[in-house]
């Protein structure tokens, strides 16, 4: 657990030097602070892991769990949108127009509008498998890498419960800054736990799988890639309600555990 703690203490504290330095969530500089923040994790799990002689599987040898956690964020995303619009109203496609530069959307033919939601899609599968898969590595060598070697023989669902709970925990100053949740801070860290005490299971079982912890990052670079898709086509009436990191990808995920459960 000294890895663990660690890991929470460096990150806190280099978040706390972010935001006395002025860094806000919304600012520019963030990008290049969350890089950092998600890398912190990593470091500790590899210096910890070299110092007890424990390797951590980086394989790169792919297999269809490694298809799985590619497409599976998309199919979560997706499916969050119509479980959002009783909480929110529909925007329609017309709504991704404004995530352009003005310039930008005009020069869009008018027919190549009706791809475009398409080709946000494929944007977010390309990010999530090359530069979104390098950040999101940092944080899966320890919460999928280090702690699972170390949490293994108690078995999924245990280690489930407390690696999510502590990689939720390790998003607080972040969600206190305004990170996912910007109108509901408070609530946010709660709600961010049970999140990723929900997603945990299937990043475990596709590091399982998978043979590599290559392949959780996999899944979870493509769904902070694909994530926010919903609240650019759904009202944000409210961030606890809308989108994968909501209401509808709680109720989403608990289903895929449902079905998790009766094979592992």
């Amino acid at each position: 657990m000294r890895a663990l703690y660690w890991a929470l203490g460096l990150s806190w504290v280099a978040f706390l030097v972010f935001y006395l330095l002025g860094g806000r969530v919304e600012s520019p500089a963030y990008v290049a602070f969350g890089f950092l923040y998600m890398w912190i994790p990593g470091l500790v799990a590899l210096y910890f892991a070299r110092k007890e002689g424990m390797r951590l599987p980086l394989a790169l040898r792919p297999n269809r769990y490694w298809l799985f956690a590619w497409l599976f964020p998309v199919a979560l995303t997706l499916l969050s949108i119509p479980l959002s619009l009783p909480f929110g109203a529909w925007k329609g496609w017309e709504a991704l127009r404004q995530t352009l530069p003005q310039d930008a959307a005009q020069a869009i033919p008018e027919t190549l509008w009706t791809l475009f939601p398409l080709v946000l899609i494929l944007a977010a599968l390309v990010a999530g498998a090359t530069a979104n898969l390098l950040a999101a590595l940092g944080e899966e060598l320890l919460w999928r890498g280090y702690l699972w070697e170390g949490l293994k023989e108690r078995g999924l669902w245990p280690a489930s419960l407390e690696i999510g709970f502590w990689w939720g925990l390790w998003h607080a100053p972040l969600v206190l800054a305004g990170h996912n949740y910007p109108r509901e801070p408070y609530l946010g860290v709660p709600m961010m736990i049970l999140f990723t005490l929900a997603l945990t299971p299937s990043l475990l079982w596709v590091r399982e799988r998978g043979g590599s912890v290559v392949a959780p990052a996999l899944l979870h670079g493509t769904l902070n890639a694909i994530g926010g898709f919903p609240l650019l086509v759904v009202e944000r009436t409210h961030d606890l309600l809308i989108g994968v990191v909501g209401l509808p990808g709680l109720f989403l995920l608990s289903l895929f555990n449902l079905w998790l459960r009766g094979r592992v």
